[in-house]
């Protein structure tokens, strides 16, 4: 068996998950195909083994701090956006900021920022060009 399709073997072996819905399989599998233990990732991303665990499981949501780590170790947004306020989420979690500081940075108010994420309203055409530039992964703006 050559050394790459071995590498295939032990990675499907491991739980590999084809089509990965929650964020812990996308964890999961960016991990596998590293070949990393669940302790390197969590010393990557500055955080103890076992939080890093349940997020592999689905038992805990990083906060919004967490995530420009978690998104440029898996190299892409895991969740589909299909909604403006999904654009938003996205935008506050390649920042790794709460509504109001990506309110502020915006240039609205932190509730205008919510009714946006709770589907609401909808922002005007610069609010979006700003959302579409912050949602960005990180390191893609300069």
């Amino acid at each position: 068996m050559n050394p790459e399709a071995f590498k295939t073997f032990i990675i499907k072996k491991k739980g590999f998950i084809p089509e990965p819905q929650t964020l812990g399989e996308h964890l999961r599998n960016r991990r596998l195909v590293l070949g990393l233990r669940q302790e390197d990732v969590a010393e990557q991303f500055g955080t103890l083994r076992e939080v890093y665990e349940r997020w592999e499981r689905d038992e805990r949501e990083p906060v919004v701090s967490e995530w420009p780590g978690i998104l440029s170790f898996l190299g892409y947004y895991p969740a589909p956006e299909k909604s403006v306020a999904d654009l938003v989420l996205k935008a506050r979690r390649c920042q790794g900021a709460d509504q109001k500081r990506l309110a502020n940075s915006i240039g609205v108010i932190h509730q205008q920022l919510r009714r946006w994420e709770h589907g609401s309203e909808i922002p005007d055409q610069n609010a979006m060009h700003c959302l579409v530039r912050m949602a960005r992964l990180p390191g893609a703006c300069p």
